[in-house]
This record gives C-alpha cells, structure tokens and sequence, in this order.
C-alpha cells in the first residue's frame, strides 16, 4: 500500500471543520480512503482540537497536526533566509512550518509528497532530498509557472484542463508529468432534499415572496468573485420581484469585515429589500439555501480553475448564470448555464438574469439537466482519479 504525504498550507484542518476548498476536497480523500483503502494517506496541516478528535476514527490515513507558528520560529526563518542569499546555492528551508514537514518525512520516507498549495518554493528541498518524480503539485488555481517554481515538480495535478494547460504553457520543464482529476464536492450534503413547505419558510424567513425570482451567489466576498458587480446589476434593474440572497464572507470559517465588505455591504443597504446578506454559513447547511432559491450566479471575474460552487449549484437543480472563466465552463456547460462575458460584465449579468427569470420554462429544462451534469462530479470518481495519479497513466491528459 503506498504512503502518500498530502502537505496542506498553514491554514485550516482536515476534517474541514472550519471549512476551505482544499480542505473539503482532502477531508473528501481521506474518508473514501476510508472506504476503499487503496493507500496510505499522512496529511499535514494545522492544528485544531475538534479536529484532532474526529481524526481518530480514520484507520488509513494518519493526520498530522502541526504547532502554530511561534515569534521563535519567525526569526529563525529571517536568519534561514538571510542565508540563503548570502550562501549560493542554499536551499534552507525559510519556513518553519515546511521545516517540520520536511523533519516528519525524512524519518518515514513516503513513496509520493503532494503539494496541496500553499508555498510552493518550499518544496524545492524536499525535490532535492525525495526525488523531483516523487514530487507533485495539485494545481487548485490559476497557476502560471513562474521561473522560481520551475523545475521542482516531477508531476503536476490540474483541477481542469484549463488549469492543466496554463502550467504546462508557462514550464520550461517540458518532461513533467501532467495530469487533470475534476473536482468534486461531497455530494450527500447537496442530495438531501427539502420540502415545499420548507422552501416556502425559508424564503419567507428573509422576506422573499412565492413568486420572486431568487438569484443565489454563495463564496467568499472578495473582489475577484464579482459580488460588486452582481449587486450593481441588481440594483439596475429595478425589478422588485427579483431579489438576492448572498452567503459568504471574506475569509474562510468567519465573518471577515475588510473594506470591500463594507463597500458591499452599502450597495446591499442600497439595494434595500432585494438583497439579503446571511454572512458566513457552515457548508453542511447550505443544501437548504441551494434549494430556496431559482438561480445560481457565479460572476468571477478571474480565471476560475475549477466550480465547486458550481457542482454544489447543480446538485441542487439550480440553472446557473456564469462568467467564461477558466475551467468554470468545463464543469458547468453551456446546456446547464448562460455564459457571460467579463467585459461589460454588469449589462451582461443584467440581460442574463432578465432572459432566466422571465422563462420560467427555460429554467425548468435547465434544472434537470443540471443534476444530470452533477452526476459527473462524484466524490468516489474524484478519488479513483486522484489515486490513478500515483499508480499508472491512465489519466494523464497533455
């Protein structure tokens, strides 16, 4: 059974009890490891009491938990990187969360070390002790390979083909391995179904009439995801039986307040009753929102690598409203969503959402296929595809 070391950014646990998509995505892995144990998992990530305590069930995966960061370690880490310039060609490990990583795994030496974001310069040690072909980059964003990541990676682990292609464009080291796994979310929490009647008190609950149009934007408040722009669109349209029902906040696990919230918050102020704000929501309880309302809108305004949001949103039977970004459209075609372009972006989400919620026909053909589309995003598919990665070719896609 190979031992594969999953090495997270110091960020959140896994389980993903405080929510983050590469955290959902490994709590994913590890608990179908649990199911069909084809490996031997060892996950690094920050420490957490409640987690810790949830991890004690697994038997094929081993978590490791690491310290937070101390003053101590931060001014080793200036020394450490002070040296690095000084003395060429040094590769000192700068950070002392990667140095405890690095520790960890020269005594169990795993047959593979992913890294699952974070810092990805630090790896380049671990290349040099491992072997650069036991070294892999899950790519979870839009990632150009600059000249200081080059060279490190045997293989890398797109989230699209998008995601994929923009690594291999960018690499001067054109005999990496690349591979594209799709994403998933766990689609038992998105399965369950509410009643009529719930539906009806939840939108009742924020005002929302039966025969209100709600469109639906659930991530995190950040300029790059377009709330700005849908809220503007909303406001423009002066259609009082089209309301907006936003979930998320600026950071992951919390209600973040950074000065782009709070220009958000006074368009939703702006918008009066048309736009409600619930903040953050814990992720096993957003089925119920999915399912209150009529449309998704996802209206990025990067190149998106991947749509977990847009998985969660056809789960759901939501049709969707979308940006032609990245590999958004490779998870959401365009039979399940309107695509739209970046480029005048709120006349265009205003057209888009005018064309959804007056046909409601539209929106109905729209919903089956959206839980058609789905079914091609399950978690098991997800972890059989990952787990080929590290035991034959068969999805290597160039």
């Amino acid at each position: 059974m190979k031992k594969i070391a999953l090495v997270l950014p110091e960020a959140g646990p896994v389980p993903a009890i405080r929510g983050g998509a590469i955290e959902e995505l490994l709590t994913i892995l590890v608990e179908q490891n649990e199911i069909e144990h084809r490996v031997q998992f060892m996950v690094f990530c920050a420490d957490n009491e409640q987690a810790r305590a949830i991890a004690e069930k697994y038997k094929y995966s081993k978590i490791i938990y690491l310290p937070k960061t101390t003053l101590a370690d931060r001014l080793i880490n200036r020394v450490i990187r002070y040296s690095n310039r000084i003395i060429k060609n040094k590769t000192w490990i700068d950070i002392a969360y990667y140095r405890r990583v690095f520790r960890y795994l020269k005594e169990y030496r795993p047959d593979a070390i992913v890294a699952e974001g974070g810092l990805y310069h630090e790896f380049k040690r671990f290349a040099q002790e491992f072997g650069k072909e036991n070294v892999y980059l899950h790519i979870h964003h839009h990632l150009l390979c600059e000249p200081y990541i080059d060279h490190i990676y045997g293989s890398v682990i797109g989230i699209s083909q998008f995601a994929t292609r923009e690594w291999m464009r960018t690499t001067e080291d054109k005999d990496v391995k690349a591979y594209t796994v799709y994403n998933c979310v766990n689609e038992d929490k998105f399965k369950k179904r509410i009643t009529p009647e719930e539906r009806e008190r939840i939108r009742g609950e924020f005002g929302f009439k039966r025969d209100d149009t709600i469109l639906l934007f659930c991530g995190r408040i950040i300029e790059v995801k377009g709330v700005r722009e849908l809220l503007q669109a909303v406001i423009n349209l002066k259609r009082p039986d089209i309301k907006l029902l936003m979930i998320g906040s600026a950071g992951f696990g919390g209600n973040v307040v950074t000065p782009y919230v709070q220009e958000v918050q006074k368009l939703v102020e702006k918008a009066g009753e048309r736009v409600k704000f619930t903040g953050y929501i814990e992720n096993q309880k957003l089925y119920r929102y999915y399912q209150s309302a009529d449309i998704q809108v996802i209206p990025s305004l990067w190149e998106e690598a991947a749509g977990l949001i847009a998985i969660e949103g056809m789960l759901s039977g939501l049709p969707l409203i979308i940006t032609k970004s990245g590999g958004m459209i490779e998870y959401a075609p365009s039979n399940v969503a309107v695509w739209i372009d970046r480029d005048n972006i709120i006349p265009n989400l205003e057209a888009a959402i005018i064309q959804l919620a007056d046909d409601k026909e539209k929106r109905k053909e729209m919903s089956e296929l959206s839980l058609e589309q789905a079914k091609e995003f399950p978690k098991k598919k997800f972890y059989e595809d990952y787990i080929e990665v590290f035991e034959h070719e068969g999805t290597r896609k160039r």
